[in-house]
């Protein structure tokens, strides 16, 4: 009882905690170009991940030959999953970006239909074709009821940068969803820590790539201190801890349940964001993000219900969107 007390409380940590992302990467726009803020961000994550693994004795990087091919193509979804992410919270607000990217929930579920015979049996249940067509349906309205949408017959700045951030969330799902499945491959011949990290080191030397080839790395020598602190603890908080708070929770809790409770980390954004950068939802949106999100959770139900009965055999950790964990 106390264990799963712990999981419930460490779930909810990381409801929070994974509501925060969006919020810190449009804030660090004043000052970071999207592949410098990218590399700070999981550098200091990836540093925190290593003094983790040497304090619990964790293996830290996966030295499994039949891994490697694996983790490339996993870390190779994460990252540009990432650049997408990120740079549409230059164009658009963070409550709509987290809101619009709870599709990837349902796109995960769909490519692990496609990649995995025992999850097959998901894509005939009446729950998940009505839980994936309200996702869609509210994402749409999210959008169609937004006000830079509504402005659309008057061509300018504001229209164009809704339109490209749609464009870019709707990647960044797809991607995400990608890396989901390429995640629960890498699982089968790795254990989740040293996969997790060997990913994370993999998409923070590109990120290093990128911000020296294409961005503006020194930026943060004039940045002013609390900015500098604020990315680190955004890397060290929302992606080394959440992924440790998470993993430990689904092993008590189920995928589903973390997953079901992970939906309610848009709403950490939308109010947070709401009195840092004004941002206000009409009230369809809001309506649209309830069945969003409902949708997703009906989905996430029926692949739960589909494996109760038919368990499958040799994952040791089933992943549904976001049980990659690494944002």
């Amino acid at each position: 009882m106390i264990a799963r007390r712990r999981a419930i409380l460490a779930i909810s940590f990381t409801a929070i905690l994974w509501g925060l992302p969006s919020l810190f990467i449009h804030y660090f726009t004043r000052y970071f170009d999207a592949d410098t803020q990218n590399f700070w961000r999981y550098l200091s994550a990836l540093a925190f991940l290593y003094l983790y693994g040497w304090w619990s004795g964790e293996t830290t990087i996966c030295r499994d030959r039949r891994a490697l091919v694996r983790i490339l193509v996993a870390a190779i979804m994460l990252i540009t999953y990432q650049v997408c992410f990120t740079s549409s919270l230059y164009r658009a607000m963070p409550a709509l970006v987290s809101l619009l990217i709870q599709i990837e929930l349902v796109a995960a579920i769909v490519l692990s239909c496609l990649f995995f015979p025992d999850e097959r049996r998901v894509a005939r249940s009446p729950w998940f074709l009505l839980g994936a067509s309200a996702a869609l349906a509210g994402a749409v309205g999210m959008v169609v009821f937004s006000r830079g949408f509504a402005a659309h017959g008057t061509p300018g700045e504001a229209w164009n940068n809704l339109a490209i951030a749609v464009a870019l969330v709707v990647g960044a799902a797809v991607l995400w969803a990608g890396y989901s499945v390429a995640i629960k491959w890498c699982l089968a011949v790795a254990p989740p820590f040293s996969a997790f990290t060997s990913v994370a080191t993999m998409a923070t030397v590109t990120f290093l790539l990128f911000s020296a080839t294409r961005g503006t790395i020194g930026a943060i020598l004039q940045t002013p201190p609390l900015v500098v602190l604020a990315i680190f603890l955004s890397g060290i908080g929302c992606i080394a801890i959440a992924q440790i708070l998470y993993v430990r929770a689904i092993q008590q809790l189920g995928v589903s349940v973390c997953n079901t409770v992970i939906l309610t980390s848009p709403i950490v954004a939308a109010v947070a964001s709401r009195f840092l950068f004004s941002e206000r939802l009409t009230r369809w949106q809001v309506l649209s993000a309830a069945v969003l999100l409902a949708g997703a959770a009906a989905a996430i139900q029926a692949q739960n219900r589909r494996r109760t009965v038919s368990p499958p055999a040799g994952n040791a950790v089933e992943n549904t969107g976001q049980d990659a964990l690494l944002r």
